[in-house]
């Protein structure tokens, strides 16, 4: 969330970032070998989620 950004639920500027690991991670469909982390970017004071990534696509396809 750049500064410009504000939340639609709260209209906070403030953001966080994050990631999910482990079994947050997103896994190619039927398979648990090829997996990769999930960045997110939150609100830091309602905590809605603006935005998430999967930080390395190309281990899933």
């Amino acid at each position: 969330m750049t500064e410009e950004q504000v939340c639609p639920q709260c209209g906070s500027a403030e953001s966080g970032t994050g990631e999910f690991k482990g079994y947050g991670s997103i896994f190619k469909k039927k398979t648990v070998l090829k997996y990769s982390e999930v960045d997110a970017i939150f609100c830091a004071k309602c905590g809605y989620v603006h935005f998430f990534k999967v930080r390395n696509p190309e281990k899933i396809l």
